[in-house]
């Protein structure tokens, strides 16, 4: 038989052991096999580009083949009855963060970044397929795995190489200053400038699982608060935010009002509460800087989710327990949300409405308990009193 054309359409086994619709995005020839044995880099057109991979052609149902599918149809194909939990991976996994880039921008990063370079990374104790492309330097196109020290992040091709340098390795903790420490749980403070090779290495990492993230080769202007779990044989990295650091005089500098460029939780530390403590904390140093902070956009989906968690129990936790009248300014200096964020946040939960030229707040209680609930358990909580920090201005 002749090897599928990219660009079909066709029906996929996946992991559910249930057929899914997806798009032929490349192929290449097997090593082992005949001139047309090909493997196929498939699109699952119901879910994030994070679960693309690699297939076999036994994967395939091959009566389903369709090399011309019109949008109508696939709507058809992906509009199939589902069960509410999968209704909520499709819809927590849809949104792609891609609305500041125009249509031929957006063709050129897909095309540029449509097939995973590595399939999986060693992390410490984990081993972690990956979710999206990152461009790792030249010398590494030929290695679908890699292998990081989960301290300095230098990466290598082979588990030996990990091997020897885990020996020479002095490090047992992110390269910066601790700011906070609870319990087991530690935050550093990680200077892009001071330690370049790190902030580099920490974005190549970060792009594996970020698909809309802009990798920045000049980290210079940036901080990294990298959160860890330790015990005796170090502080192990959970996940990390970014922030560029605000300076007047410099040509790329942040709006004062951004707090965080870019955050993410490793996959093995996800859904333990550690995105919305990262959300929670880029917030508390806005306090101690004295000002408002919003996240830079776009976020990815995942990131879209925890905000959204996060701004709506927030702000119900306020309104549910204030007596009396709150405007949004009073809410935006309480809690460092941007005005902007809590307006979107509380016309989301259709708890505001325009009267006489001005917002007003309605707070009843059921509904505020009916929200809370829906909003699911929050993250692990910030104890202020443990935060030792300077705003940058200051340290400098």
């Amino acid at each position: 038989m002749q090897p599928l054309e990219v660009g079909t359409r066709v029906l996929c086994r996946w992991r559910d052991g249930k057929h899914h619709p997806v798009k032929v995005i490349e192929r290449r020839r097997l090593h082992s096999g005949g001139p047309n044995d090909y493997e196929y880099y498939v699109h699952y057109t119901e879910f994030n580009r994070r679960l693309d991979e690699w297939v076999r052609l036994e994967q395939l149902d091959l009566d389903s083949v369709e090399n011309d599918v019109d949008e109508k149809v696939e709507d058809k194909v992906t509009g199939l009855k589902m069960t509410r939990h999968q209704k909520r991976k499709i819809d927590e996994t849809h949104v792609e963060g891609h609305e500041e880039l125009d249509a031929a921008s957006l063709r050129e990063h897909e095309e540029f970044t449509k097939v995973k370079n590595i399939a999986t990374i060693e992390l410490g104790r984990y081993e972690i397929e990956t979710w999206y492309f990152s461009p790792f330097p030249p010398e590494y196109n030929d290695s679908l795995n890699l292998y990081f020290c989960e301290f300095c992040l230098n990466f290598m091709k082979r588990k030996e190489q990990l091997q020897r340098h885990m020996k020479k390795c002095d490090l047992k903790h992110p390269p910066g200053d601790e700011i906070y420490r609870s319990g087991t749980l530690s935050m550093f403070e990680v200077d892009g400038k001071k330690n370049k090779v790190y902030g580099q290495n920490l974005c190549y990492l970060a792009k594996l699982f970020l698909d809309h993230k802009t990798l920045y080769y000049d980290v210079d202007l940036f901080l990294f608060y990298v959160l860890c779990e330790c015990d005796d044989r170090g502080c192990h990295m959970v996940g990390y935010f970014s922030k560029v650091i605000y300076l007047p005089f410099a040509e790329k500098h942040s709006e004062e009002s951004y707090n965080l460029a870019c955050i993410l939780t490793l996959p093995p530390y996800q859904r333990k509460g550690y995105g919305k403590f990262l959300i929670a904390f880029s917030y508390e140093l806005s306090k101690k800087e004295g000002k408002v902070g919003t996240p830079e956009r776009p976020l990815s989906d995942l990131g879209l989710l925890s905000y959204r968690g996060y701004w709506t129990r927030v702000l119900l936790d306020i309104l549910k327990k204030h007596k009396g009248n709150i405007s949004i300014k009073e809410l935006s200096d309480m809690t460092a949300i941007k005005a902007e964020d809590i307006l979107a946040t509380l016309q989301a939960l259709e708890l505001i409405q325009y009267r006489k030229g001005q917002h007003v707040i309605c707070a009843d209680p059921k509904v505020l308990d009916r929200h809370l609930k829906a909003a699911g358990r929050g993250g692990l909580e910030v104890d202020v009193s443990k935060l030792i920090w300077t705003p940058y201005k200051e340290q400098g």
